[in-house]
């Protein structure tokens, strides 16, 4: 009998070790698990919130860059301040638009024209900018 008991003794912390886990371990575990999801789920809004703030941007300078062609093609003395006018994201004014446009023409010579083109998109770190210089010849429509 002293053999039993012996063997019984041997096989004792086996069978507590094979009980399974403890509930703090398992809230333990929750926790870790919990804080890494939250951390996974702040960086997927954190990189959605950058690339949409990404996209709007490069809408901007688009619409900007096509304004500023168009405006080049103009007669450089018909070139005058424009008001801000929404635009949609093709650049075709829209009273409901996400995107703010302004043009601001600067006369620094008399015959150069200094012409900024301003577009405000929906949540901006600072407006896009697009500048260039015109040429005004004389003798063309008129002088300033």
């Amino acid at each position: 009998m002293t053999h039993d008991r012996s063997t019984a003794m041997r096989y004792a912390p086996r069978r507590r070790a094979r009980r399974g886990f403890t509930m703090i371990s398992m809230l333990v575990a929750l926790v870790l698990l919990s804080v890494g999801v939250l951390a996974l789920a702040q960086a997927n809004a954190a990189s959605i919130k950058v690339g949409t703030r990404s996209a709007n941007r490069g809408v901007a300078l688009g619409i900007a860059r096509a304004y500023l062609e168009e405006v080049r093609t103009r007669d450089p003395w018909a070139v005058t301040n424009e008001t801000a006018i929404r635009v949609g994201a093709d650049g075709v004014p829209n009273s409901t638009g996400a995107y703010t446009r302004t043009l601001t023409a600067t006369v620094e010579r008399v015959n150069l024209l200094r012409v900024s083109i301003s577009v405000d998109y929906p949540n901006p770190t600072g407006p896009i900018a697009v500048d260039t210089y015109l040429y005004r010849p004389n003798g063309l429509n008129a002088n300033p």
